[in-house]
């Protein structure tokens, strides 16, 4: 049993929290055989109806535990999930500053998802600021990304510029994401090979290296 948690966080809304937890814990599950628990802070409620269409979509949920809390409680209720599962993935609502402090301290990797974009950059130093006070693991993930365009280099640059590791994946701005995710399932659920697959097995297996 590994034991990890993993927390998702960004203050800026609309960089796909998410849409990244979720795929995340269903390549840790499907790919790598893991006992895998998600837990959703976010008040709005994406995650929970997702696991909510995929129940009664009758979709396995077999080594898949699915909890809500408050940021706060997100902490406790990481802790004792952990005790059976091999990774609890906290996925957090935007906008949140120093109330992020306890789900970022029940970490053992902060994972910051950024799309190409200054607005982003912006959003994500407080973020940074915490985790790095709290002395964890930061990974910044390159998120809903057009690899082509030029601000995909501008967000290494910026990146490599505040001293912070970002995954050596970039995940696309891809419709199997949003579109697997209304049906309760993933891509990798949905696609045996594909972009949108070969992306996410990847990150999946850097972010278990940098865990065990």
């Amino acid at each position: 049993m590994l034991s990890k948690v993993i927390t998702i966080c960004q203050q800026k809304g609309g960089t796909g929290k998410t849409t990244l937890a979720v795929h995340l814990a269903l390549a840790f599950l499907k790919l790598h055989n893991l006992k895998i628990a998600i837990i959703d802070t976010d008040p709005q409620g994406s995650l929970g109806k997702w696991f909510v269409v995929r129940s009664e979509k009758k979709v396995s949920n077999k080594n898949l535990t699915f909890k809500t809390a408050s940021l706060w409680g997100a902490q406790y209720e990481s802790k004792t999930l952990k005790k059976d599962h091999d990774i609890v993935i906290i996925d957090t609502p935007p906008k949140i500053e120093s109330d992020a402090r306890p789900s970022i301290e029940a970490a053992d990797l902060v994972l910051i998802p950024m799309t190409p974009s200054h607005v982003d950059f912006w959003a994500t130093e407080a973020i940074i600021d915490i985790a790095k006070k709290a002395n964890k693991k930061i990974f910044v993930q390159i998120n809903r990304a057009n690899q082509r365009s030029k601000l995909v280099t501008k967000t290494h640059e910026y990146i490599n510029s505040i001293n912070v590791k970002s995954t050596d994946t970039i995940i696309g701005h891809r419709q199997i994401y949003a579109s697997s995710m209304g049906e309760g399932k993933t891509a990798i659920e949905k696609q045996k090979k594909s972009s949108a697959v070969e992306e996410i097995k990847k990150l999946s297996e850097q972010i278990l290296s940098e865990l065990k």
